[in-house]
């Protein structure tokens, strides 16, 4: 006969590592990491649940709530992944392609071959500053590429001598003509850029890289998440977000950004497809390099692809941006 007060236990002990914000942990270390790996740790758990379960005595019943728990879990992240699709299928395109650089340690040539390919109209370079970016522009230099760095602490863009760490900078098309840039803030731990005018018309891309997820740095990590969901929020533009978010879907910090905004890769499926470390194969590692829209911007196609060198995988995102207040493209 099934023991209640032993399948509490088993159900509470599944609650605190699978659904930690049903108890409000998710908010401190180290829960926002266990959280990053919900899907395979709650696919463990339950088939550990199954094995108790089939045995008789006190370690079915705590099989069974650690089952039900790890049941609920697969859920949540099943919800937590799904498309959200809208924007119109006859707005202008608009590529863009993102790509955490290491400190700049990816291969140039590598990276300069991806932008020759690909031909993105916007260009995110995560952890790269003026060292990179000269790196980088011989590889580039003929298809008439402009670039514009921000560093923390700084008000400005074309922040001259800024280390590759913190700084992030931002690669824009010849054909989006007279396009405004500008540093949006200066107390996170990156530099974060917004890029608007031009041809882009009414729509805004942000640059952003919200603080890394370690145990010391999880408040900061929370609040930068935070402050992305407010610059989504305040402003009533069609919006493009790329970067290196160090949150997965699984993340309730990342899930109030995504309140605001959709994720192309949830809309193509490939949500779950990692960008993170890119030394391992990608159903190991975890996707925290994103691509997020507003309503109004539509999904034509999302792909996760390798850069020489660097720890993370690039993000290359074929949108649609909504029509009007458009300058002509060259």
């Amino acid at each position: 006969m099934a023991h209640p007060g032993r399948i509490a236990a088993g159900a509470l002990a599944g609650t605190v590592v699978l659904l930690p914000e049903a108890l409000g942990l998710d908010r401190t270390a180290p829960w926002p990491i266990l959280d990053a790996f919900r899907r395979r740790l709650a696919l463990g758990a339950a088939g550990l649940a199954a094995l108790a379960a089939a045995r008789p005595g006190p370690r079915r019943d705590l099989g069974i709530g650690v089952g039900l728990v790890a049941a609920a879990a697969l859920v949540v992240s099943t919800v937590r992944h799904r498309p959200r699709t809208g924007g119109g299928p006859d707005g202008e395109p608009l590529a863009v392609l993102g790509s955490n650089v290491w400190i700049g340690q990816a291969d140039p040539g590598a990276l300069g071959a991806l932008i020759r390919r690909e031909r993105p109209d916007v260009v995110v370079l995560l952890e790269a500053g003026d060292h990179f970016r000269r790196a980088l522009t011989p590889e580039i230099d003929d298809l008439g590429y402009r670039g514009w760095s921000a560093a923390p602490g700084r008000a400005e863009v074309e922040a001259r001598g800024a280390g590759d760490h913190a700084a992030t900078t931002v690669l824009a098309a010849p054909g989006l003509g007279d396009v405004t840039v500008r540093a949006v803030t200066r107390d996170t731990a990156s530099g974060w850029i917004e890029l608007a005018g031009g041809a882009l018309g009414d729509t805004r891309v942000l640059a952003v890289h919200p603080a890394v997820l370690r145990p010391s740095r999880t408040p900061e990590w929370r609040r930068e998440l935070d402050r992305l969901a407010a610059l989504v929020a305040d402003d009533p533009r069609p919006t493009v977000v790329v970067g290196d978010l160090n949150a997965t879907c699984e993340h309730r910090a990342l899930q109030r950004v995504l309140r605001r905004v959709r994720s192309a890769a949830a809309e193509t499926g490939r949500a779950r497809e990692a960008t993170w470390p890119a030394g391992r194969p990608r159903r190991l590692g975890v996707a925290i390099d994103h691509v997020l829209v507003s309503a109004a911007v539509g999904v034509g196609s999302f792909e996760v692809l390798d850069v020489a060198g660097s720890d993370h995988r690039a993000v290359l995102a074929r949108l649609r941006r909504p029509r009007g207040g458009a300058v002509p493209r060259g």
